[in-house]
C-alpha cells in the first residue's frame, strides 16, 4: 500500500509540475508509473494470478494504463497532460477508496483468453481517454499535430478493442457457454465498437473532408460512453455478470 500511495503522490507531483511548466512533468509521471507497475505486479505475485480481480485492482489497473499512455505520448502541452493526469489520479483515488484486501481469482477466470481480454480493454480505454484530451487541446489549438493524435488513438483503440472483444467472446464460451450476453458491459462494449467505427468511417468520408470538428467531437463523446461501459454498467445499471 505504501507504493500506492507513492505512485498518486507522484502523479500529483507531475500534474503539478505540468500546471507550472508541462516539460517538468514527465519525469515524476515515469517514477510513478514504474513504482505502480511493481506493486501491481507484487499483488498479482501474492496471489499467484493476474492482479485484476476486485474492484482495488481495476481501478489500479485503469490508473495505471492511463499513467502509461500519458508518458509515452506525452506533449509539453498544458491542457493534454492535465486532462490525462487528472482522469489516472481519479481512477487511483478511486481504487484506493475501496478495500484493497487481496481476492484469489475465481475458477472462470482461469484461462488465457482472461488476462488477454481485461487488460488490452483498459489499454484502449487509455487510448481513448488520450484521444478525448487531444481534442479538447485541438479546439484550442488547431494544427494538424493534434488531429493527427485524435485519429492515432482513436484508431489504435478501435483496433485493439476489437482484438479484445473477441478474446472476451471466446472467453466467454468457457466461461458462460456464450459468445453474446444480453449483460449491460457487453451491450455497452458493443456500442463502443460501433461508435468507433463510425469514427473509422468519418475519417474516411470525403463529405467530411472540410468538417475536421467532427472527430474531435466524437473523440470527446467517446471518452464518455467509455465511462458509462466501465463505470455505470458495474455500479449503475443493476447485476451484470461482468460487474467488479
Amino acid at each position: 500500500m505504501v507504493a500506492f500511495w507513492t505512485a498518486s503522490a507522484l502523479y500529483a507531483a507531475s500534474l503539478f509540475l505540468t500546471l507550472v511548466r508541462p516539460r517538468w512533468g514527465r519525469h515524476p509521471l515515469a517514477v510513478g508509473a514504474i513504482v505502480h507497475f511493481m506493486a501491481m505486479a507484487g499483488r498479482g505475485w501474492a496471489i499467484g494470478f493476474f492482479p485484476l480481480t476486485n474492484k482495488f485492482e481495476s481501478f489500479s489497473a485503469a490508473a495505471l494504463a492511463l499513467a502509461v499512455v500519458c508518458w509515452a505520448s506525452w506533449r509539453e502541452n498544458r491542457i493534454y497532460g492535465v486532462a490525462m493526469l487528472s482522469v489516472a489520479i481519479t481512477s487511483l483515488m478511486t481504487a484506493l477508496s475501496f478495500p484493497a484486501g487481496l481476492s484469489f481469482a475465481p475458477p472462470l477466470m482461469y484461462t488465457i483468453w482472461y488476462p488477454l481480454h481485461v487488460p488490452l480493454s483498459f489499454v484502449c480505454y487509455a487510448l481513448w481517454a488520450a484521444s478525448a484530451a487531444a481534442a479538447l487541446v485541438w479546439f484550442t489549438d488547431r494544427r494538424a499535430e493534434w488531429l493527427l493524435m485524435i485519429d492515432r488513438f482513436a484508431l489504435i483503440g478501435f483496433g485493439l478493442w476489437s482484438v479484445s472483444m473477441i478474446c472476451g467472446g471466446v472467453w466467454g464460451v468457457v466461461a458462460w457457454g456464450a459468445y453474446f450476453l444480453w449483460d449491460p458491459k457487453v451491450i455497452w462494449s458493443v456500442i463502443l465498437w460501433f461508435h468507433y467505427a463510425a469514427f473509422v468511417h468519418a475519417r474516411m468520408t470525403p463529405a467530411l473532408a472540410f468538417s475536421p470538428w467532427v472527430r474531435p467531437v466524437l473523440a470527446c463523446v467517446g471518452f464518455i460512453w467509455v465511462f458509462v461501459a466501465y463505470v455505470g454498467t458495474s455500479f449503475f445499471f443493476g447485476m451484470s455478470s461482468h460487474a467488479f
